[in-house]
């Protein structure tokens, strides 16, 4: 059997069933449930090796030849466009919203992919809580409080306390999927689960939900990897 590839292991007291998770830009954690043994893990991975490497190969694809610092960067979940230049120097992120332009000055590669977050950051909080509360209003669904959060696995939380948390790399989505997922969440505060009553108030919100689930399945893949949590 070839090897297998490195992989974290995270215990989750909501998961039902071992779960195996690819994650850009080709990391791999494995889900297990509060009550598994975790002996059961290496198992459980080399049961499922040739799915893996499937999807491995696929997240690979999407990345091959991709600039760690990219020249444009785009918003589709609000129609901008950006200019990015990088020069060397002292750290320093300058952008002007007018011209759509990013100047970075950075000592390598990382520093400026750090600065890129720090404003893909400000860019999230700028834009999606206020569409959060345009949401909120139009659908009727109250919430407590926002926060903006760099997510390697979700798009989107909510607690029973109606706090909801959303993933900066929706930027990177298109804007009807974002506005899916800001309705998804909202649900989420009057039925703290999936289940068919949820669904059927998600559906009445957006017919077109399925639509939208499945773009959100596989958008996580094609966000930058300057853009991920954990970048490299």
């Amino acid at each position: 059997m070839s090897t297998l590839p490195p992989y974290s292991v995270r215990v989750s007291s909501r998961a039902k069933r071992l779960q195996l998770k690819v994650m850009p830009p080709g990391k791999v954690e494995v889900v297990v449930p509060k009550r598994v043994n975790l002996n059961s893990v290496p198992a459980f991975v080399a049961q499922h090796h040739h799915w893996l490497q499937r999807h491995l190969d696929k997240m690979a694809a999407v990345h091959v030849d991709e600039p760690l610092v990219p020249e444009i960067i785009h918003l589709p979940a609000i129609a901008e466009q950006w200019q990015v230049e990088c020069h060397e120097g002292v750290r320093a992120c300058v952008f002007s919203l007018g011209e759509m332009k990013l100047k970075l000055l950075a000592s390598n590669e990382q520093h400026a992919c750090s600065m890129l977050q720090g404003w893909l950051q400000r860019r999230a909080k700028q834009v999606l809580p206020p569409w959060l509360e345009q949401v909120s209003a139009e659908v009727g669904l109250e919430f407590n409080r926002v926060t903006i959060r760099a997510q390697r696995t979700r798009w989107g939380s909510c607690s029973s306390r109606k706090n909801i948390n959303l993933n900066r790399a929706l930027l990177f989505l298109s804007p009807a999927a974002v506005r899916y997922l800001l309705i998804h969440e909202l649900c989420h505060t009057v039925h703290m689960n999936h289940s068919s009553r949820y669904w059927r108030l998600v559906a009445s919100l957006m017919p077109e939900y399925k639509q939208m689930e499945a773009e959100l399945r596989h958008a996580m893949a094609k966000i930058p990897r300057w853009a991920l949590p954990d970048f490299g």
